[in-house]
């Protein structure tokens, strides 16, 4: 009798935008993270926070055409550094988060 564990199918960043530690010169209107398998809509999250913590973020929005694609729309930002914080459950159930950081030049 042959056993086959069972694929384990995290989601995990496969880009985003803003990038990781990038430095933009213009205020985003949007974060957006593409993930590298399909996610589920109702438990998974994007929040960006400024450099006090307050958020700046609105309301959390998947692609309905790949379910891989996750976005946020953002208030206007000032010059400073911003915190995006992700977690995303994939179609099988598995949860993944995570954070980074990008800057808005003066």
């Amino acid at each position: 009798m042959a056993w086959t564990p069972s694929a384990l199918a995290h989601a995990f960043p496969e880009r985003e935008e803003p990038a990781v530690g990038s430095v933009v010169h213009y205020s985003p209107q949007r974060v957006r993270i593409w993930f590298d398998s399909r996610i589920e809509r109702e438990f998974s999250v994007i929040v960006v926070k400024d450099k006090n913590g307050n958020k700046v973020s609105g309301n959390t929005s998947i692609d309905p055409k790949s379910f891989q694609m996750l976005e946020v729309v953002l208030q206007a930002l000032a010059p400073g550094t911003y915190r995006v914080y992700w977690a995303v459950v994939s179609w099988d159930g598995h949860r993944t988060k995570g954070d980074y950081s990008f800057s808005v030049a003066p």
